[in-house]
């Protein structure tokens, strides 16, 4: 029983070790970066790796998402920051990093691959305006501003020259290349040249590629939404993350005074069970020599009634002598059987012993144990919590602006109705 607990416990323990590693070691998941709300035409989005899948409003895209609108498309995001997004048609564009938790690391950087993108920067671009930018193939822009359109004109496009393109409506933008770099103010238009190295240049006039879309009214109308809410969410943000790390940090001390309980515990554990070896040891040892002086008295004993039989057979001895000697030979038999019955009986309770103490020390490993994955659990379940915070978040956002999209919708119907379709253009 002994051997077959400690094998037990041998198989046992290295793989839950192995689950506590994981459990604080597994790769978390993407940040979610924004919630679509509107799909206007045909749109894509992909996974890093994945194959291009259809999107619709509800869905949920992440860091690390690539988004791709058609001829005829165009997708609006509310973005986890209270941001808004806009894919205008024939736009390809990767969110390749996101963050918004409402502290100091937060981000939102955005490549944009072809096409035009819209930006109205939540709290992101008001408080961490480093963090944020739009990256193309020929330059970098930043934020010192809310609102801007990005556009990347290809070689052989009618529309200009091929080159990045990025209009102010609110604030400003700076297009950065290795060259150098240039602002841009509202009612402006910056470029950078695919075709030739040098410094970014504002335009003369906006190209006329920036055409108001079927939307163009609603999109105008967030800015000043977004400024309202910008504060409040990061807020609340800040409030949920915080709250969730405490959690989660008080959880992880937990786990590491239950790990340096059981440890005590298995220490004391396992000094009590080798004094109680020790003490089985001895009695043991007193066993095998009781063992040995039992077989011992065994050879003596058939050897004095063969002595009896050939002395009675050789007529050295008389019948009474016989007997006498044969009485001496049983008693010291009687007493052999009682030793032997001793020994049987100390062996058992020995090894009943034996196996009590092996199932003692391995079920107190298995309450401890059963304690430390509780623990850990806890603590898993937390670290979720945190990292689909960033989830919750976006449907809080999806539930605070649903009166607003319904509205959206409604003049969506108007616009395609034969409504005003070009009232917001700029």
């Amino acid at each position: 029983m002994l051997h077959a607990a400690s094998r037990l416990l041998s198989r046992g323990l290295p793989m839950f070790w192995l689950a506590l590693g994981v459990a604080f070691a597994q790769t978390p998941p993407p940040n979610p970066a924004g919630t679509v709300v509107l799909v206007d035409g045909q749109a894509t989005v992909a996974a890093p790796g994945g194959k291009p899948r259809p999107v619709k409003a509800g869905d949920v895209v992440s860091e690390g998402d690539t988004l791709a609108s058609a001829k005829n498309g165009e997708v609006h995001l509310n973005m986890q920051d209270s941001g808004f997004v806009v894919l205008r048609p024939n736009t390809q564009m990767t969110i390749e990093s996101y963050k918004a938790d409402g502290g100091d690391d937060d981000k939102g950087v955005f490549r944009l691959l072809s096409g035009g993108l819209r930006s109205i920067s939540g709290w992101i671009g008001k408080f961490n305006q480093r963090n944020y930018a739009v990256k193309t193939a020929t330059a970098t822009i930043g934020i010192r501003g809310t609102d801007h359109e990005t556009w990347v004109i290809p070689e052989g496009s009618r529309d200009g020259e091929p080159g990045t393109y990025d209009r102010v409506y609110v604030g400003e933008t700076v297009i950065q290349t290795p060259e150098g770099q240039t602002a841009v103010a509202p009612n402006q238009a910056g470029f950078q040249s695919s075709r030739a190295r040098g410094k970014p240049r504002v335009l003369a006039s906006i190209p006329q590629f920036y055409r108001p879309g079927p939307h163009e009214a609603e999109i105008a109308a967030k800015h000043a939404e977004i400024q309202k809410l910008i504060g409040e969410r990061r807020e609340e943000r800040r409030r949920a993350i915080a709250q969730k790390r405490a959690e989660l940090k008080g959880q992880r001390e937990k786990v590491k005074e239950t790990l340096e309980h059981n440890k005590e515990a298995a220490r004391e554990g396992l000094a009590a069970a080798q004094q109680k070896q020790k003490e089985l040891q001895a009695r043991r040892e007193e066993l095998a020599r009781d063992q040995q002086s039992f077989l011992e008295n065994q050879k003596e004993i058939q050897a004095e009634r063969k002595s009896i039989e050939e002395d009675w057979k050789g007529g050295r001895i008389t019948r009474a002598q016989m007997r006498e000697r044969r009485q001496l030979v049983n008693e010291k038999a009687k007493a052999n059987t009682a030793l032997e019955e001793s020994i049987k009986r100390r062996r058992k309770a020995i090894q009943e012993e034996s196996d009590a103490l092996a199932d003692q020390r391995f079920n107190a490993t298995q309450e401890r144990q059963k304690a430390l994955r509780e623990q850990v659990l806890d603590a898993r379940g937390k670290r979720e919590s945190l990292e689909q915070e960033k989830e919750t978040s976006a449907k809080e956002i999806k539930e605070l602006q649903q009166q607003e999209n319904q509205r959206y919708r409604e003049e969506l119907k108007k616009d395609r109705s034969g409504g005003d379709a070009t009232g917001g253009a700029h």
